[in-house]
């Protein structure tokens, strides 16, 4: 089979010669520039052969598009640091507006995904990462996570009135995501979980926006939603329209995959730090479903600086479990 054919059987849960496989990492010293972005993408491209990519391009970007500044590392494991929040209250995330995302930092990234596409060809598929709006606020705010959720429950109105305007923003963004050459995206959340978000928040502050954009992204035949964190409430999203799901495996706690009833997957031990161990979870997970309805992949990114041995041992066990 063809990488795109392998991909898309699997996500119709029909027969493939090979499970698909795809990790994907951070790159902080080359995320920082379109170029560095697509060179690096075409880099483990070509090393590890994937099936699909999913570019890991830089977290803080969509945040750059209402005035977050910062400063760039030259280290591949070591993280940018923030030199100007934009946003300090309520009130200012009631004023802010859509942005245009054809320029600045998105404009950036659809350059890169154009390279990377030209790169690799038509055969493999690619998604795009696209946080949330309930994701991007707390990049916006001084105090970050728990000031957007301090604001959620004090002044809900602004949080919406920003939630709206970041929405726009990500729909235009998503089709051009798709028309630069993506495959789907890569729809990721990581404050849906019990201990930040309750189920009728996610309702109010997750869902209505979530479909926004999701359907934006309606045409594209790969989008994955990406449920962040542990104890997530993967329930509220069960029903979203995407062709398959994503989500953190937490250490002793690593679903599989989704048992459709809104309840968490099961468990197993998620700690990857020898080729042996890495080789045992992949073989357990293609055990656990037979290799039907299944992609391999990271759960949000591998770590920057882990050994490309660990990587090479996935795939040598999807192959040996294929018999290739």
């Amino acid at each position: 089979m063809t990488r795109r054919q392998r991909v898309m059987a699997a996500l119709r849960g029909e027969h493939v010669d090979r499970v698909p496989l795809a990790f994907w990492m951070h790159n902080f010293a080359t995320e920082n520039s379109a170029k560095g972005l697509s060179g690096e993408t075409l880099r483990l491209a070509r090393t590890f052969d994937w099936d699909y990519l999913k570019p890991q391009s830089r977290a803080q970007g969509f945040a750059e598009m209402w005035g977050l500044e910062y400063r760039p590392s030259s280290e591949r494991a070591t993280a940018y640091t923030v030199t100007r929040t934009p946003l300090g209250s309520a009130t200012d995330l009631a004023r802010l507006k859509p942005a245009d995302p054809l320029t600045g930092a998105l404009g950036e990234q659809l350059e890169a995904l154009r390279a990377i596409r030209a790169g690799v060809g038509a055969d493999t598929p690619i998604i795009w990462t696209v946080f949330s709006p309930m994701m991007i606020v707390p990049f916006l705010l001084e105090g970050g996570r728990d000031r957007a959720l301090e604001i959620a429950r004090s002044t809900p109105t602004a949080l919406e009135t920003a939630l709206d305007a970041i929405t726009e923003t990500l729909t235009g963004y998503v089709k051009a995501c798709l028309d630069a050459g993506a495959d789907g995206i890569f729809y990721a959340t990581n404050l849906a979980t019990r201990e930040l978000l309750r189920a009728d928040e996610c309702k109010r502050f997750q869902r209505p926006y979530d479909l926004r954009v999701l359907d934006a992204a309606s045409r594209a035949p790969f989008n994955v939603m990406h449920v962040c964190g542990g104890a997530t409430n993967f329930g509220e999203f069960v029903d979203y329209p995407v062709a398959a799901f994503s989500w953190v495996v937490e250490r002793r706690s690593a679903p599989h995959r989704p048992r459709g009833d809104g309840r968490d997957p099961g468990e197993a031990d998620d700690h990857l730090d020898v080729p042996g161990r890495d080789r045992r979870r992949v073989s357990a997970a293609l055990l656990d479903t037979g290799g039907r309805w299944l992609l391999l992949a990271p759960d949000c990114s591998v770590n920057p600086d882990t050994p490309e041995v660990l990587m090479h041992a996935a795939r040598q066990a999807r192959d040996a479990s294929a018999g290739a």
